[in-house]
């Protein structure tokens, strides 16, 4: 018979065995192994054997056990909750099992008996009052002590749970410099598969959008200090002005005025909130996120929540679909006269041709897999468009648009034919990665890209004073330091909710 042919299937208990009387058969170092384990839940133990060892021996002088120096007898089992026969004799050991099977006593054998056993004991480890075991139905002992031994290694890791955030945005990278590190299609499953073999991260999500890209965890203190997630963002070679990396209280701040759109090129829009709510909800899909990360969100919403209500006076409060709007009326454009193409029929693209379309004479909706729902009253002012198609429509574009999740150009110099040179043409790109190639900028005269930095630096020069902005934000944020505290005294010692 194989080994594989003996594995039983097995449920595991957690035996409560305070003052319960016990019994190991044997005295060597195996039967030894079996006292400490019974040792920790402080049964009566008794131990029967001609000889025992020096360890044997110490836990006899120091009271811990009793011993009974001869061969086993069968009435040895009689009253006793559950027996080890754990001499360096088979035959010997099955004595003791049949003896105990006779008195319908739980029996345990160490050595090739332990088929005809009554239980097995699982590789165990505790840390603190958590208790994990790990069983291979008898079959392969050493697999389950190797990842009884791994898991002791994660468990040691999570006496604390630390908010931590690593990233970059808008003010530390221009958007040519950034869009190198945004977590876009294969990087984003890379990222997200290495960062799920570390020891010492308990949860984790990121946050990709067209201003930043950050990885939000709640790690263990070595995993906090040891710059694993700054090499996996790829930032080990960036100077420190260009990244940054926030550890509890300033994380937990972080994630308030990023969700309250303080941090966004547009300061006070909408569109991060459900951004952030997303990336979760991703997190939580793929395993990455749990009770924990959901309760650093939620409590950052409600802080956030609060910022808006006091600062919103204080802006002009533009999503970034608005922003390229003003911008467009700023620079001359007259867009009830004008035709514009919307590239993407994502969130900001449809947010844009909702606000635009009072304003615009016409708009060529150009998609790539998702095709938008138009309402009937405005099929005579929204046109559908494939990106197949794209290139036959751009010479009818005053203005381009595009804010789709492309990982690469989608407009770029291959299309400079297509373009009307005899009148000018804007050609604004909300996009990360970048979705226009920036050469374009470069065809004619008439011809301007705006990319999302150039959106900003103009809106920055519109805009109220974001040093006050930011100041009545923090200020926010630290009232309610307590909710902080609150969370993060939960997770000290793996306390979190479950």
């Amino acid at each position: 018979m194989t080994n594989s042919d003996q594995s039983h299937k097995g449920i595991h208990i957690n035996l409560f065995l305070n003052g319960r009387p016990c019994l190991v058969v044997g005295g060597g170092k195996v039967a030894y192994r079996k006292m400490l384990l019974l040792l920790e839940t402080e049964p009566d133990l008794t131990v029967v054997s001609p000889e025992i060892n020096d360890e044997v021996r110490e836990l006899v002088q120091e009271g811990q056990i009793k011993h009974i120096a001869r061969l086993f007898e069968p009435d040895d089992v009689i009253g006793k909750t559950i027996v080890y026969a754990a001499t360096n004799s088979r035959g010997a050991n099955r004595k003791v099992l049949e003896a105990a099977r006779e008195h319908h006593v739980l029996c345990c054998c160490v050595d090739g008996n332990w088929s005809s056993s009554d239980f097995t004991t699982p590789a165990i480890t505790r840390h603190d009052k958590l208790m994990v075991s790990v069983s291979s139905g008898g079959n392969d002992c050493r697999q389950s002590k190797m990842v009884k031994n791994s898991l002791s290694r994660h468990l040691r890791m999570m006496d604390a749970g630390h908010l931590v955030v690593v990233g970059t945005d808008h003010n530390h990278l221009n958007v040519e410099e950034r869009e190198a590190f945004h977590l876009t299609g294969p990087r984003f499953e890379r990222a997200g598969f290495m960062i799920m073999q570390l020891w010492g991260i308990h949860e984790f999500m990121m946050l990709n959008t067209c201003n930043r890209v950050e990885i939000i965890a709640v790690v263990s203190t070595e995993t906090m200090e040891n710059g694993i997630l700054r090499h996996i963002m790829g930032f080990t070679n960036l100077k420190e002005d260009k990244f940054y990396i926030k550890n509890g209280w300033q994380a937990f701040e972080h994630m308030c005025l990023v969700t309250g759109g303080m941090l966004s090129q547009t300061p006070g829009e909408n569109h991060i909130t459900s951004q952030l709510k997303d990336a979760l909800e991703l997190a939580k899909q793929r395993g990455w996120a749990g009770n924990m990360m959901q309760e650093w969100v939620s409590t950052s919403l409600y802080v956030s929540k609060a910022i808006k209500n006091e600062v919103t006076p204080l802006l002009h409060n533009y999503e970034i679909e608005d922003l390229a709007i003003k911008y467009l009326e700023a620079h001359g454009k007259n867009l009830k006269e004008s035709t514009v193409m919307m590239l993407g029929a994502g969130m900001i693209g449809k947010g844009f041709v909702i606000d635009s379309l009072p304003e615009v004479g016409k708009i060529i909706w150009c998609y790539h897999v998702n095709k938008p729902q138009i309402p009937e009253a405005l099929a005579d002012k929204v046109e559908l468009c494939s990106f197949n198609d794209m290139k036959n429509r751009i010479t009818d574009a005053d203005i381009i648009v595009s804010a789709t999740d492309a990982p690469g150009h989608i407009l770029h110099m291959a299309h400079a034919p297509f373009f009307n040179q005899e009148r000018p043409v804007i050609v604004i790109d909300l996009g990360m990665p970048r979705n226009i190639d920036p050469e374009l900028d470069d065809l004619s005269s008439d011809v301007t890209v705006v990319d999302l930095d150039g959106l900003k630096y103009w809106y920055r020069r519109e805009l109220t004073d974001m040093d006050e902005v930011l100041s009545r934000s923090k200020q926010i944020a630290k009232n309610n330091r307590d909710l902080y505290d609150k969370i993060a005294n939960s997770f000290k010692g793996g306390n979190a909710a479950e």
